[in-house]
């Protein structure tokens, strides 16, 4: 009964996000239109270049509607790598002048334009042989090769229907800000496994060092992968056996991904590749629940970052991390953390605490009093000190005394230590800490960012999402 259900949904998903021939029509002279613009600026610069699609299209697993144009500039490996980022760039900048151009930055930078109401990519990599790369995008040409040669029409509708399964449970994308899946890692997974299907119950039993070798360069050697890769998912990518694959996914997303396919399995449901829209609460439904969760939040807002959109991101969760960690380490009890951006004017790095206010005095453990050294050491450090409350005491065999705190209220705790070289010292990353330092900081409670929450509806699904605390796929 559940199997027919799963092939009911696979075949109504599969039809929804197979692309129409008007689309593939369109994405195709579009194509030709961009190649014919790069080969002739790239010509007239004198640049050797060879100009080809990859990506989804080249491979043709995007999904209707969603059609990214990946096009790539293959330049002679005696360029330098400024010359890749500096005079490929340029060349794009001039055969879509009258475009908007975004700068998008990978391991090295790229362009982003709309055309047609279609995303291009266009991204420079050095023509090299086959294992040497002198840049990460130097792999993809052979990965598109790879794909190309290995899916037929079957697999490509089953990698159709895993990308929707990712994305309509949120764990789509290797960017930085989602830490998810990559389309090339849905390729992988669906040719490995042979269908969505098996895909799913292979993943609903992963373990720790999951290893999945599709071009089987670790076969009957599964413990050198284990010596090689750290992570707990390993992908091996097909044309260069020293690299994962899956690399960019957080563990999070990892497990996620076990615990939706599992739940899939077990219910299956249309909701997982077409979740509903997340309900924005009110300010008072968000209070209540706050209320009665007995919790404080505590938010950090900073504006504009001197950033790319994957650098910005990526200097957010090292930020939210050090300052998580250093309120933990002032003994507040952070149970949650997040981080939002507009990536335009607003950052946001929110703080779910048990209290933002704590008691002054604290019970300090000291040695054994058997240890007669640091017992002396204990005694001299706190017996007059002017923040010991009370003690030194024995309680069974050790010492304790009870000490002030030097910090009690964390909204004071963290703007002492931003307002210092914009918090460098307590681990802020760099290009915020510059932020912070030449622009200054919010620290802000709920009640104080009710105007932020009525302005920005991106904001007010993000603050919901987060109180709700619950994957969109979990019911």
């Amino acid at each position: 009964m559940v199997l027919n259900i799963i092939d009911d949904i696979c075949i109504k998903v599969a039809e929804k996000v197979t692309p129409s021939k008007e689309e593939r029509d369109k994405i195709e002279r579009l194509t030709k239109e961009i190649i014919f613009k790069l080969v002739n600026e790239a010509s007239k610069e004198n640049i050797d270049a060879e100009i080809r699609v990859d990506g989804s299209i080249a491979k043709d697993t995007w999904l209707q509607g969603e059609a990214d144009i990946d096009v790539f500039m293959r330049v002679p490996p005696t360029l330098t790598r400024g010359d890749l980022e500096v005079k490929c760039l340029n060349i794009a900048k001039k055969a879509f002048e009258g475009y908007k151009i975004v700068e998008r930055y990978a391991e090295h930078p790229y362009l982003e334009t709309w055309i047609e109401e279609t995303r291009v990519n266009i991204v420079p990599c050095f023509k090299v042989e086959r294992g040497k790369w002198l840049s990460a995008t130097d792999r993809t040409p052979f990965h598109t090769d790879f794909m190309k040669e290995k899916l037929n029409d079957v697999l490509k509708r089953e990698v159709r229907i895993l990308k929707k399964f990712m994305k309509g449970t949120g764990l789509y994308g290797a960017e930085i800000k989602i830490g998810g899946f990559s389309g090339f890692l849905c390729e992988i997974l669906t040719l490995y496994y042979g269908s969505f299907k098996n895909v799913l119950e292979a993943a609903s039993n992963w373990r720790k060092k999951q290893v999945i070798d599709v071009a089987g360069w670790f076969l009957g050697r599964k413990e050198e992968a284990y010596d090689l890769f750290d992570e707990n998912l390993i992908v091996v990518d097909p044309v260069d056996k020293s690299r994962n694959a899956a690399a960019s996914v957080f563990e999070s997303k990892f497990w996620e991904f076990v615990s939706a396919s599992r739940m899939f399995l077990k219910k299956p449901s249309l909701k997982f590749f077409y979740p509903p829209s997340q309900k924005i609460l009110s300010e008072k439904e968000v209070s209540e629940k706050l209320s009665k969760a007995n919790l404080d939040l505590l938010f950090l807002v900073f504006g504009e970052v001197d950033a790319v959109v994957d650098v910005l991101w990526g200097q957010l969760y090292k930020t939210e991390n050090a300052l998580k960690n250093f309120l933990k380490a002032n003994d507040f009890k952070v149970f949650r953390s997040a981080s939002w951006s507009d990536e335009k004017e607003v950052n946001v790095i929110l703080f779910e605490l048990e209290r933002k206010n704590i008691s002054s005095p604290k019970k300090h453990m000291g040695p054994p009093v058997e240890k007669h050294k640091e017992s002396e050491d204990f005694l001299v450090k706190h017996l007059y000190a002017e923040d010991t409350v009370a003690g030194p005491w024995i309680e069974r065999e050790r010492w304790f005394v009870e000490k002030k705190r030097r910090w009690s209220d964390a909204e004071k705790l963290l703007s002492f230590y931003l307002s210092n070289n914009g918090g460098r010292s307590i681990g802020v990353a760099s290009k915020i800490a510059e932020k912070l330092k030449k622009n200054g900081f919010q620290i802000l409670s709920w009640i104080e960012m009710q105007k932020l929450y009525n302005n920005k509806k991106e904001f007010a699904q993000f603050i919901s999402r987060f109180i709700d605390g619950r994957p969109i796929w979990l019911e």
